[in-house]
C-alpha cells in the first residue's frame, strides 16, 4: 500500500509520470548492461559509453522531472487550500466505449511503434556508421595520407576504432574530445599539416595489440629474408637473409629482441614527444633495484657527460628539460607504424619489382624510377605526369627500339611509379618521403633501435647500452644475387 502511494505521488503530474519512465527505465538498463558486462560478455566499442555516460544523464534527468512534478503538485495543492477551488483533473479521461477515442488510441499506437522501429534502426546505423573506416578515414580529407597508407597495410582489415576506441568509455571519451579539437581545427583551418605523431593517448598495447598479437606466442628465432634491387641495367635482385633472434621469455629467462617485453623487465625512458630523441632510460629489475643509462649526444645545452644537467646557477640536476615525456615501453615504441605505414622510394619500387609490377626486364627502371620520385613536385597532378613522362622520354631517348615493342609496358609502368608517388607523398599535409620514421631494426643505420642502443647511451659509471649485433640477429647471407641463394638453398655444398 505504501508503495502505491508512492507510486501515485509520483506519477500524480504529467511532468512526475514523464521523469518516472525515463528514471525507470534509463535505471534498468543501467543494471542489465553493467551485470552483462560482469560476467565477461564481449562488449560493444561503444556501449560502456552508453551505460556509464548517456544512460546516468537520462536517469538524472528523470529524477529531476520526478522532483519538478512533486514540487509543482505541492504548489498547486496549496494554492488550492488558500482559495478553496477544487482541482481539475490532470489527465484526459480515456472513454474506450467511444469509437474515436479507440481509433485515436490505434491511430497513435501505430505511429508511436513506426516512430520507435525508425528511431531504433537510424541510432544503429549511426552508430554503425560512425564505427566505419569510411567515416574514420574518408569524412575528413586531413586523414587522407593516414587513410591511405592504412588501406595497404597488414590490418587493413581491422577497424579503425578497434585500436583508437576501442571498449570503455574512457577512452570513448577521450577520442571524442579529441574529435571535437579536431574538427575545430579543421573548421578555422589551423590543423598540424602533418599530423604530429604519436598519438600521445592511444590506449596501452596490452588492451590493443596483444588482443592478437600476445607476446609469448612470438619466442625464438625467425629466418627473415629481406629483398632489394640494385640499379643496373639488369634490375639484379639481391636478398638478404638474417636469423632474427625473437626471444622473449623462453625457459624461464628473456634474451633476444623481445626481452623488453618481459613483464620482470620494465624499462622507461624520457624523450621529445615524438620519441625520437631517447635522453635517458631506466631498467626496473624484478628485485625493484634501477639501472639508469643517459645520452651524452642529446643536443640539449645543459647536458655534461660528467655530472648531468647543469643549470645556470651551477647545480646540476638529472631532472627533464620542460618538453621532455616518460613513458613506459610497450609495443608501439617499436612497432610504431603497424597499420599506417609509409614507404621509402626504395622500399616502394623494391615492392613493385618483387611483385612483378614493374617489369624487371626493363633496363634501368629501378634507377629510373628512383629518379623521378625523389624530384620535388608542386602537386600531384604535376608528379603524375611528369613521372609519365620522364619515363617515357628516358626510354624513348635511350632504347628507341624498345619502345617501338615494349611502348605500352613503358606506359603501365609510368602510371605506376605515378601511383607510388601519390600514395605516398601529400603536399597538401606536407606529408613527404620520411616524414613518419618506422623504428623496427634501424633502417639507415639511424632511429628506430638505435635511438637506445648507441655507445652514447652511458650510466654514470660509463656502461653503455649493448650495441652488439647479434644480440638481434645473425647475418646468414647479405646482399646476395636471389639466384645464387637459390643454389645455395638446392646444394648447401655451394657455398663461398
Amino acid at each position: 500500500m505504501r508503495f502505491r502511494n508512492f507510486l501515485v505521488t509520483l506519477t500524480r503530474s504529467p511532468i512526475g509520470l514523464i521523469g518516472t519512465i525515463i528514471a525507470g527505465t534509463s535505471g534498468f538498463l543501467i543494471v542489465t548492461l553493467t551485470l552483462w558486462e560482469s560476467i565477461g560478455t564481449e562488449q560493444h566499442p561503444y556501449l560502456g559509453i552508453i551505460t556509464y555516460m548517456v544512460l546516468p544523464l537520462f536517469f538524472t534527468v528523470g529524477l529531476v522531472l520526478i522532483f519538478l512534478g512533486i514540487r509543482r503538485q505541492r504548489r498547486k495543492r496549496a494554492r488550492l487550500a488558500e482559495t478553496g477551488e477544487v482541482a481539475a483533473a490532470e489527465y484526459p479521461v480515456v472513454d474506450l466505449n467511444d469509437d474515436r477515442t479507440r481509433a485515436w488510441l490505434v491511430s497513435a499506437g501505430a505511429v508511436g511503434v513506426m516512430a520507435a522501429i525508425v528511431i531504433v534502426m537510424g541510432t544503429a546505423k549511426g552508430v554503425e556508421y560512425v564505427d566505419s573506416n569510411a567515416f574514420c578515414g574518408e569524412t575528413c580529407h586531413v586523414m587522407e595520407p593516414e587513410f591511405t597508407a592504412y588501406q595497404r597495410s597488414p590490418h587493413a582489415r581491422v577497424h579503425c576504432v578497434e585500436c583508437h576506441v576501442g571498449s570503455g568509455a574512457r577512452f570513448f571519451l577521450k577520442a571524442k574530445v579529441s574529435g571535437v579539437r579536431q574538427v575545430y581545427r579543421l573548421w578555422t583551418n589551423s590543423y598540424d599539416r602533418p599530423i604530429p605523431t604519436p598519438v600521445q593517448d592511444l590506449r596501452p598495447a596490452n588492451a590493443t595489440c596483444e588482443h592478437c598479437h600476445w607476446p609469448t606466442k612470438f619466442v625464438g628465432d625467425r629466418t627473415q629474408v629481406n629483398d632489394k634491387f640494385r640499379s643496373d641495367s639488369a634490375n639484379t635482385h639481391l636478398q638478404t637473409i638474417l636469423l632474427v633472434h625473437v626471444g622473449g621469455e623462453t625457459l624461464g629467462e628473456s634474451a633476444g629482441i623481445h626481452w623488453h617485453v618481459d613483464p620482470a623487465n620494465q624499462v622507461s625512458y624520457r624523450s621529445d614527444p615524438s620519441r625520437e630523441d631517447i635522453r635517458e632510460v631506466v631498467l626496473t629489475r624484478p628485485d625493484g633495484t634501477e639501472k639508469r643509462w643517459f645520452n651524452s649526444a642529446e643536443p640539449n645545452p645543459r647536458w655534461n657527460a660528467n655530472v648531468g644537467f647543469e643549470e645556470e646557477d651551477g647545480e646540476h640536476d638529472r631532472g627533464p628539460a620542460p618538453s621532455d615525456m616518460w613513458r613506459t615501453m610497450d609495443c608501439v615504441d617499436c612497432h610504431n607504424r603497424p597499420t599506417h605505414i609509409y614507404w621509402s622510394p626504395e622500399e616502394a619500387v623494391d615492392n613493385a619489382l618483387l611483385r612483378g609490377a614493374l617489369p624487371l626486364d626493363l633496363p634501368f627502371v629501378r634507377r629510373e624510377s628512383l629518379k623521378l620520385l625523389k624530384t620535388d613536385y608542386e602537386s600531384r597532378d604535376e608528379a603524375v605526369a611528369a613521372i609519365a613522362d620522364g619515363l617515357t622520354a628516358f626510354y624513348r631517348d635511350s632504347y628507341p627500339e624498345l619502345m617501338e615493342t615494349r611502348g605500352t609496358e613503358v606506359e603501365a609502368a609510368g602510371e605506376l611509379i605515378g601511383l607510388l608517388w601519390e600514395t605516398n607523398v601529400f603536399p597538401d599535409m606536407n606529408v613527404t618521403w620520411g616524414t613518419y620514421p618506422e623504428h623496427i631494426g634501424h633502417p639507415g643505420f639511424k632511429g628506430g633501435c638505435l635511438r637506445c642502443h648507441t655507445s652514447n647511451m652511458k650510466t654514470e659509471d660509463g656502461e653503455a647500452v649493448s650495441t652488439d649485433c647479434g644480440n638481434c640477429h645473425q647475418v646468414l647471407a647479405m646482399d646476395r644475387p636471389a639466384d645464387q641463394i637459390r643454389l645455395i638453398a638446392e646444394d648447401p655444398s655451394e657455398t663461398d
